[in-house]
């Protein structure tokens, strides 16, 4: 991106047409603003099953009876079909079970 730069600057004194390179740094500025993006949201979904599995590393009894509090820890949503259903979680592991 810096290339491009110092070219729209060369570009811009000699007094030429710079509109191809405007059009570059912005192109570039975008995707470097997505990558970023992109990233921040990985780190926060490693973040989340982090947490997760420390949280279930810490249950010392096993699960006998339906827990609304654990449910509603782990489960984003649950999305019902005609043959199945989709539990999704969130952590963003997703579970299909047919009927």
């Amino acid at each position: 991106m810096l290339a491009v730069q110092e070219e729209l600057l060369k570009v811009a004194n000699a007094k030429k047409d710079y509109t191809d390179l405007t059009d570059r740094v912005e192109e570039l500025r975008n995707k470097k603003e997505k990558i970023l993006l992109d990233m921040a949201e990985e780190k926060n979904e490693q973040s989340r099953l982090k947490e997760l599995e420390e949280f279930l590393d810490n249950q010392e009894l096993e699960i006998e009876r339906y827990d609304e509090d654990l449910v509603r820890k782990l489960i984003e949503k649950i999305i019902v079909y005609e043959e199945m259903f989709k539990v999704i979680f969130k952590s963003g592991l997703e579970v299909e079970i047919n009927q």
